[in-house]
């Protein structure tokens, strides 16, 4: 079943201004935010903390003319495929514009899980704009999250013979 993903972290951010850190994004309300320096393309990568399986995006910003989407399969957050991409009108006052969307089952991108999300903002319709809240919306890939357990465990007994290696070689 489809959850609002929490424990959601930013990763990476094309600017920042200490007044209104990235973080802002993630806190759960429209009345703080992060603000964009100006110029164009501005990012940011929100990291999940298991993998999971995109149902919902949804953005509150500001000045914001064109926003891409796009996610990484990998643990890593490199190689990004897009899979949203929408022009918006400029809401001409302080309005939060509110931008989302939904991916369904039966969408060929649904087939990928993600771990990290990542925003573009195209262009502004002024030189600064600003995000006030990110939700995402998701199922957990239990196959996935058990092939990374599995990885994690494969990779915590090498070490440990390696280790057990070594000390039987100082031994002798």
């Amino acid at each position: 079943m489809a959850e609002n993903i929490t424990n959601l972290r930013i990763s990476m951010v094309t600017s920042g201004d200490p007044r209104f850190p990235a973080e802002n994004m993630l806190d759960g309300t429209t009345k703080t935010f992060w603000a964009s320096t100006g110029l164009f393309p501005q990012e940011f990568i929100v990291s999940l903390p298991a993998y999971y399986v995109i149902k919902k995006v949804s953005i509150w910003s500001m000045k914001v003319a064109g926003w891409t989407v796009s996610r990484s399969t990998g643990d890593a957050p490199f190689d990004f495929d897009e899979i949203y991409r929408e022009d918006i009108e400029d809401a001409g006052d302080q309005s939060l514009q509110v931008t989302s969307f939904s991916i369904s089952s039966s969408d060929s991108k649904r087939e990928y899980s993600a771990k990290n999300v990542k925003f573009t903002i195209r262009k502004g319709h002024s030189d600064f704009t600003a995000v006030h809240r990110v939700a995402i919306t998701g199922e957990i890939d239990a196959s996935r999250e058990s092939e990374r357990k599995n990885k994690k465990e494969r990779d915590l007994a090498a070490d440990e013979d390696e280790l057990s290696v070594g000390r039987a070689v100082r031994v002798h």
